[in-house]
């Protein structure tokens, strides 16, 4: 007799189960939710960073792309989709070298917020657009989770008023709520290799463009700028974005873009254990009822 656990770890497209899909894709956020730290640490400008985070995470994913066999690569997508790819890819651009200005001008948690209520549009937008109904449990946990993550950053103490770091984060959250939409669009239609480096191809294009409005791209000028932009590359860029692309299509949109609010729990610890910056009351009380959500969620 099997437990409701392992009956709910079903295989999901591509052979992995929802129990693997979930364990991944919360690696996947705690690679992403470190990623502000690195941010703070790189020595150049906002979209100089982006266009670093990019460019190296491109490398690396081509590196390994060299090693596997040319079928299970699959680089040849039709007009349209190679187009959503792209599209994609500029999205994602955008909304990082955005999130990259916004981290400048406020609070990491704020700004992972901000950026973070895509989950909200995406669980919508698959909904409006595809015609994926989440259950009720799913839209329940989505609820408890913005609220804890609202509570976390003490905004409701700020609700009238936004600063202009808050204005961008939620440019930001526009952005990447249409990355992913375009992204879940494409599952199953190509390979999980051809969205990366298409949407990679994509996004370092879009990010060399908006360094040259900023006066062209600026090398780190330490070791330490390296180490984080270095970071930023391989861990949140490759490893964060990578598996969260992989993972998330294998799930149900609500609950599975809801894991991406585990981002502002672990920016919060990762600043606790790095800049010893102690969590306040509301900031504890918000990371749990973000925790207790994707309980709940996990479950849905």
């Amino acid at each position: 007799m099997t437990s409701p656990s392992l009956t709910l770890s079903m295989t999901t497209r591509g052979g992995m189960s929802r129990t693997q899909c979930f364990l991944l894709l919360m690696l996947a956020q705690v690679a992403i939710g470190v990623g502000p730290l690195m941010v703070r640490q790189v020595d150049v400008g906002p979209a100089d960073s982006a266009f670093w985070r990019l460019s190296l995470s491109l490398l690396a994913w081509v590196g390994i792309a060299l090693f596997l066999p040319r079928g299970k690569v699959g680089l040849k997508p039709g007009v349209k989709a190679a187009s959503l790819l792209l599209g994609a890819g500029i999205a994602f651009a955008a909304d990082l070298t955005t999130y990259h200005f916004a981290l400048m001008h406020t609070a990491i948690a704020n700004a992972t917020f901000l950026a973070n209520l895509s989950p909200l549009l995406v669980a919508l937008g698959a909904w409006a657009l595809f015609g994926e109904k989440p259950a009720r449990r799913a839209l329940i946990a989505l609820a408890v989770a913005l609220l804890g993550a609202a509570i976390m950053t003490g905004f409701p103490h700020k609700a009238g008023t936004i600063a202009w770091g808050d204005g961008l984060a939620l440019i930001a959250c526009l952005f990447y709520t249409l990355y992913l939409l375009l992204t879940r669009r494409l599952a199953g239609a190509v390979s999980d290799w051809t969205v990366i480096l298409w949407t990679s191809f994509g996004s370092v294009a879009a990010a060399l463009v908006l360094a040259a409005f900023r006066g062209g791209v600026t090398f780190p000028h330490s070791a330490s700028g390296w180490a984080a932009v270095l970071g930023l590359g391989l861990i949140s860029q490759t490893m964060g974005q990578g598996l969260t692309l992989i993972t998330l299509a294998r799930l149900p949109a609500a609950s599975g873009s809801l894991m991406l609010l585990a981002g502002p729990v672990v920016a919060m610890l990762s600043g606790w254990a790095v800049y010893g910056e102690t969590p306040g009351l509301d900031q504890a009380l918000g990371g749990a009822v973000i925790l207790a959500a994707l309980v709940l969620a996990r479950r849905g």
